[in-house]
């Protein structure tokens, strides 16, 4: 079972697409604007996050990339991977929705030994 929710107007475009996967829910939201697209996908279990690839201004992917200087840059988009719980953040080159669902089976593989 699949829900999809789209929210567009003259401003923005969001589209949520969520489903499951065995035992977990995954999560992909896209929001596009002014030329900018933001991305969440998330591998849950309950509300209790896996992993997940985004590229919002999170203050940890933010001061990783630009250290000290992160606070002139609280506006920019970073791409990044969250370890389970948000434990953990790395990050990453842009991410898609389409490579995502495609590595899917991949990115599970070791979630399966630690949940």
């Amino acid at each position: 079972q699949v829900r999809v929710e789209d929210d567009i107007d003259e401003d923005r475009a969001i589209l949520v697409v969520e489903g499951r996967l065995d035992q977990y829910r995954i999560l992909i939201k896209e929001t596009v604007n002014s030329g900018r697209r933001r991305y969440a996908y998330y591998v849950l279990q309950g509300e209790r996050v896996l992993l997940g690839f985004d590229n919002h201004a999170d203050r940890t992917a933010l001061r990783l990339k630009f250290g000290e200087d992160y606070v002139n840059h609280i506006q920019d988009l970073v791409p990044h991977r969250h370890g389970p719980d948000k434990s953990s953040t790395t990050l990453t080159e842009a991410w898609e929705a389409e490579r995502f669902l495609h590595e899917l089976d991949d990115l599970l593989t070791p979630l399966l030994s630690n949940t």
